[in-house]
C-alpha cells in the first residue's frame, strides 16, 4: 500500500511537470488569421485566379476552385461566408454564418483588426502559403496549408483526426424534432445537440466498422456530401426492357443507360463497407458505382431480397453513358425482374437533396423461355445476346450463379407483367399476374460485394 501511494504521487508529480501548451498560445493567432483571411476574401471575385482545391469566400458565397475558376455556393438567407477561428486547436475554418457570430468568435480570441500583425497568417484558402491551418465547412473538403490539415481538439492540429466536434460543422437544426409544424401521421425526429456523434453508443449494436454484418450493426460514419437536384443520378434499362423475351440458358448482356454520377469507383467491400461519407466529384456528382441484380418472380408479393439468380458489381466506368453486365450462362426459363443498385463508393445507397424525386434506380420485368418465344408461339424480335452493346464490365465479380432449374419448364401460359406508362400522379392500372410456376434460382453469390 505504501509503495502504491509513493508511485501515485510520483506519477502525479511527473504529469504536472509536463509542459502544456496554453490555449492562449493559438487562440489570439487564430483570431488574427481569421481577420486576415476575411480581409483577403473581400478583394476576391468569381473571376479571380485560383488553384484547384482552393477554398475561399467570394461575394458572400462559399467558393471552391474547380479547373482554375471559383464555383460559388450561396449561403442561406441572412448568412455570410467567413473565416472563423478554431476553438480547440490552431487554425481557422471557412463556413457560412452570421455577421454577429463571426464578430463574436473573433472578439473572443482577443484579436481585432487594429491589433498586432498576425504572424505567419494562413493564406492557403486564398491561394497563398501560411504556417497555420485552415479547414472548410461541411460544404467542401478540407484544405491544407503548409502546416497540414486544419486544426481540431485532440488531433494534434489535424481536424480530421480530432476527437472533438468542430463548431463549424455543428448542425443546430438537429435540435428540432419537427413537431412545431405537424402533418397527419408525422412522428417526432430524434434530436441531438452534438450531431449524434455518440448515437451508436445507445443502440446495443456492434459498430459496423467497415464490415458487412448480417445480424445488424450501427454505423457512425456521417452521410457526407449531398449533390444538387441537377446532379441526382438516374438509370434506365436498355436491355432487357419490360416485356422482353430471352432464350433460356443462353448468354445475354444486360445494358443500362446511366447519368448524373461518376461510375467506376468502389472500395474494398470487406474492409470499408459504409466506412466513409458519400463524396462528390468536381462536377458535383456522386462518386460511386452500380450493380445489377436479377431475381426470379414467383408471386405477386414482395420478393425476398436475400434471394437472387444473378448479381454483379459494375466496377468499371460507364462507356458511352451505359453500363453492361454479361450473364454468361443465361437463366432457366421463368419470369424475372432485373434491378439496378446505384451506390456511393463505399457501397451506401445514393443520397440526394430532396425528399420528392424520381427513382434513382431502374427495374424491368422480362421472360426467359425455352425457345426464346412468347407464350402462344409469337417470335421473339429482341436479340438477347449482347444487344449490340460493349462487353461486360466488372469482370472480377462472379458470373451467373443461378443453379436452380425451372420447376414448371415453360411460362405456364401466364401473362408477362409488363408495366404500362404511369400517368402522372395516377396509379398504374395494369396489374397483370405472372403465370410462372418456376422456382427462384437462388444459388448466386454476391459477386464479391
Amino acid at each position: 500500500m505504501k509503495y502504491s501511494l509513493v508511485l501515485a504521487l510520483y506519477l502525479a508529480a511527473v504529469s504536472s511537470a509536463r509542459p502544456m501548451e496554453p490555449r492562449d498560445a493559438f487562440t489570439l493567432q487564430n483570431g488574427m488569421d481569421a481577420i486576415a483571411l476575411n480581409e483577403k476574401f473581400a478583394g476576391l471575385n468569381k473571376n479571380s485566379p485560383c488553384t484547384p482545391g482552393q477554398n475561399a469566400c467570394v461575394d458572400n458565397s462559399f467558393a471552391q476552385c474547380m479547373g482554375g475558376t471559383f464555383t460559388l455556393t450561396p449561403c442561406s438567407s441572412g448568412e455570410i461566408c467567413a473565416a472563423l477561428p478554431l476553438v480547440e486547436a490552431a487554425g481557422t475554418s471557412i463556413t457560412c454564418t452570421t455577421t454577429t457570430d463571426r464578430d463574436a468568435r473573433i472578439k473572443a480570441t482577443g484579436a481585432s483588426s487594429s491589433g498586432p500583425s498576425p504572424r505567419g497568417v494562413n493564406n492557403a484558402a486564398a491561394g497563398g502559403k501560411g504556417s497555420t491551418n485552415t479547414t472548410t465547412s461541411a460544404k467542401a473538403a478540407s484544405t491544407k496549408g503548409s502546416g497540414g490539415s486544419g486544426g481540431g481538439g485532440g488531433g494534434g492540429g489535424n481536424i480530421q483526426s480530432s476527437l472533438t466536434l468542430d463548431p463549424s460543422v455543428l448542425a443546430k437544426g438537429f435540435e428540432q424534432n419537427g413537431q412545431a409544424t405537424q402533418a397527419a401521421g408525422q412522428v417526432a425526429s430524434l434530436t441531438s445537440t452534438n450531431n449524434f456523434i455518440n448515437f451508436c453508443a445507445t443502440t446495443n449494436q456492434p459498430i459496423t466498422n467497415g464490415q458487412q454484418i448480417k445480424t445488424g450493426s450501427c454505423n457512425p460514419a456521417p452521410m457526407g456530401q449531398i449533390p444538387s437536384t441537377a446532379n441526382m443520378p438516374s438509370a434506365r434499362f436498355k436491355f432487357p426492357k419490360n416485356g422482353d423475351i430471352v432464350k433460356a440458358n443462353t448468354a445475354f448482356t444486360v445494358n443500362m443507360a446511366i447519368s448524373g454520377m461518376e461510375t467506376g469507383n468502389f472500395v474494398n467491400a470487406q474492409l470499408n463497407y459504409f466506412a466513409a461519407p458519400q463524396q462528390l466529384n468536381n462536377k458535383g456528382q456522386i462518386v460511386g458505382h452500380s450493380h445489377i441484380v436479377i431475381q426470379q418472380v414467383n408471386s405477386d408479393g414482395p420478393l425476398d431480397p436475400t434471394q437472387f439468380a444473378f448479381f454483379l458489381g459494375l466496377n468499371a466506368p460507364a462507356q458511352g453513358g451505359a453500363l453492361t453486365a454479361a450473364v454468361t450462362k443465361g437463366l432457366p426459363a421463368g419470369q424475372y425482374k432485373v434491378s439496378s443498385i446505384n451506390t456511393a463508393a463505399n457501397h451506401q445507397p445514393c443520397l440526394v437533396p430532396v425528399a420528392q424525386h424520381g427513382s434513382l434506380d431502374d427495374a424491368a420485368y422480362f421472360t426467359v423461355s425455352d425457345n426464346g418465344n412468347a407464350a402462344g408461339g409469337a417470335s421473339n424480335s429482341t436479340a438477347p445476346a449482347g444487344n449490340g452493346t460493349s462487353t461486360a464490365t466488372g469482370t472480377a465479380a462472379a458470373a451467373n450463379t443461378s443453379a436452380a432449374k425451372n420447376g414448371g419448364g415453360k411460362n405456364g401460359g401466364g401473362k408477362n407483367g409488363k408495366s404500362t406508362a404511369n400517368g402522372s400522379g395516377t396509379k398504374n392500372g395494369s396489374s397483370t399476374k405472372n403465370g410462372s410456376s418456376t422456382k427462384n434460382g437462388n444459388g448466386g453469390k454476391n459477386g464479391g460485394k
